[in-house]
């Protein structure tokens, strides 16, 4: 029997659930020194602000520019920078009922996605201090050099390009649902009870993230810098290396 358009939208409201879900449990795992002890190392901190002073570098320019000012800095502060965006979401796990219940579907879709990518994000930099602990002395300091050496390893290739999908991808959906009046007013309706429902943080995100792309009128430009940029410089980490660069990563 064919399914109606009512019930297509009730699955793929599902879907986004579960998708939440699973990635907000993932990202506690992933975070937990249980699973994988180097989440006490003093190096990811270390690591978080080198990768924050990279970004800020690489970004400058578009930092300085109006139009793309607010979109650069909610990137390098809230999805890709030297925060630790964990504890945010373990608040999201603990009250995921309410959540679901409370925020529109476009905002829910753009959580889960943010979730997904802090999941990846650390499980990327844990392999990295795996590598950083073979390269450095404990009282050593990570360089470039380093940082090329533990970063330029091909098995990570794919994972790294779907990083930067995930952002990509945020983006777009940032850039799509801001279009929709219903769910701008909706966001804006669920400011306080979100406060007082113990999703402050995220409500926060929300807003940071569709008042920079509402700056951006039209989100192209800026999104097609940021994947220029962020291939080219995992191109450079791998000639720095003095390793093969993946064809996919040239590409």
């Amino acid at each position: 029997m064919e399914t109606t358009q009512t019930e297509r939208k009730a699955y793929a409201a599902k879907l986004v659930k579960e998708r939440l879900k699973l990635w907000l449990v993932n990202n506690r795992e992933a975070h937990d020194p249980k699973q994988n002890p180097l989440n006490l190392s003093t190096r990811v901190a270390e690591l978080r602000a080198f990768q924050a002073r990279r970004l800020e570098a690489s970004y400058a320019d578009l930092r300085r520019t109006p139009r793309y000012a607010a979109a650069s800095e909610f990137f390098l502060s809230d999805l890709y920078g030297e925060g630790d965006f964990a504890a945010r979401d373990r608040s999201v796990e603990k009250i995921y009922p309410i959540l679901v219940r409370l925020l529109p579907e476009a905002a829910l879709e753009t959580v889960a996605i943010a979730a997904e990518l802090n999941a990846l994000s650390h499980r990327l930099d844990l392999r990295m201090l795996e590598n950083l602990h073979e390269l450095l002395r404990d009282d050593e300091e990570i360089t470039l050099q380093h940082y090329a050496l533990a970063y330029a390893h091909a098995e990570d290739s794919p994972d790294r390009r779907h990083q930067l999908a995930l952002i990509l991808g945020l983006g777009r959906g940032l850039d799509h649902i801001v279009r929709k009046r219903m769910v701008r007013e909706l966001l804006s309706l669920c400011h306080w009870p979100a406060k007082l429902a113990g999703l402050g943080a995220l409500q926060s995100f929300l807003e940071r993230g569709f008042d920079a792309f509402i700056a951006l009128k039209g989100a192209n430009s800026f999104l097609l810098a940021m994947a220029h940029r962020e291939r080219a410089f995992m191109q450079e980490m791998f000639e720095l290396a003095g390793r093969q660069v993946p064809p996919a990563a040239a590409a």
